[in-house]
């Protein structure tokens, strides 16, 4: 291993935001002509019923917002799922403040061959809900980039993919250990300290409780210009369970590049003796999943079906974790590491 240990950056671009598709065009709908323009992952557009109007986002194939009818003086939110080739979508709506049920479908009957992107020279201000929240599945982390967040949860080993609009975040979830999905919203109160949210199965509209409490997290607020570099991961040092010197576990953790090596040790209760774990791997985002084996065993490593999950905090001063058996997860063991003053 070298000496010199560099760190690894992530560099990213929100000015201009890449789509395979574009929604922008004329559609005929259950609600006559409506023509949508789309920037970034940004849409707009008018709709001849009621002269209304919409205000949305797009995340992946499903667009999600607000609709106004100027004329009666309506509003609510709507969904749209768009099929493969964004050629039609089934949607859905809802007044005021309630999930969407009502059909509204359509289909395009011209399209552009361009769309808008955000110019290079806008500046926006965000507010920054990165950090580790206490919900109703366990603790979450969250990664935000621009208005796109991506997290962690422990509960299923669930991961989350979705678009921060104001205060409120709107996306997917899905649960690895249990092989299930869905849709969820959290609204996010004032000082953005916490979130009351619901959250649903399949394409099924959000009903169900999940609510959260930050309770570690980065700066208030983040700039996005056009360009701009993520936090660098750094995870080079000791750590031991909420920083703690006297607990009888510890992570040892070498970094070089996209690259760790990590020794995780801790004191049997039986026999009172030192063990340790080695493992190593790649840094995936912000996660380190590696298998382990023993340090010594009859002077050998030993493959014993050991696989540890790490997800690194946005401000690198939290590790979270828990471990799977043959690919049967340990639901008693969840760990919360945070950096010891030592050294190595």
């Amino acid at each position: 291993m070298k000496k010199n240990l560099i760190i690894l950056l992530v560099t990213f671009f929100v000015g201009f935001i890449g789509f395979s598709q574009n929604v922008s065009g004329v559609y005929k709908t259950d609600y006559r002509e409506m023509t949508l323009q789309q920037n970034g992952n940004k849409v707009t557009g008018s709709y001849e019923s009621g002269n209304g109007k919409i205000d949305a986002i797009l995340t992946g194939n499903i667009l999600t917002g607000t609709w106004k009818n100027s004329g009666s003086n309506k509003s609510g939110k709507f969904e749209f799922v768009f099929n493969s080739d964004f050629s039609a979508f089934t949607g859905k709506y809802g007044y005021n403040n309630s999930s969407p049920t009502k059909k509204w479908n359509g289909t395009k009957i011209k399209s552009t061959n361009t769309m808008n992107v955000v110019s290079p020279e806008v500046e926006t201000i965000l507010q920054n809900i990165s950090g580790v929240y206490k919900t109703d599945y366990r603790e979450m982390i969250l990664q935000q980039n621009g208005n796109k967040v991506t997290g962690t949860y422990e509960s299923g080993n669930g991961k989350i993919d979705a678009i921060l609009t104001g205060n409120i975040l709107t996306g997917t979830w899905k649960n690895s250990g249990s092989n299930k999905s869905g849709k969820f919203e959290f609204v996010f109160n004032s000082d953005f300290s916490s979130f009351t949210g619901k959250y649903g199965y399949n394409i099924s509209s959000p009903t169900k409780k999940w609510n959260g409490t930050k309770v570690s997290s980065s700066s208030s607020t983040i700039k996005v210009p056009a360009t701009q570099e993520t936090l660098p991961i750094n995870v080079y040092g000791s750590w031991a369970h909420r920083g703690a010197r006297d607990q009888d576990d510890r992570l040892n953790i070498w970094q070089e590049g996209n690259r760790f090596v990590i020794v995780i040790s801790w004191i049997d209760i039986n026999t009172k003796i030192w063990k340790s774990y080695k493992g190593e791997g790649e840094f995936e985002g912000r996660q380190m999943n590696f298998k382990v084996f023993p340090s010594v065993v009859n002077g050998k490593t030993l493959d014993q079906g050991y696989m540890y999950h790490y997800t690194i905090s946005p401000d690198n001063n939290v590790i979270t974790g828990y471990y799977t058996k043959n690919g049967t997860r340990n639901l008693d063991a969840n760990w919360h590491y945070q950096r010891v003053t030592e050294k190595l």
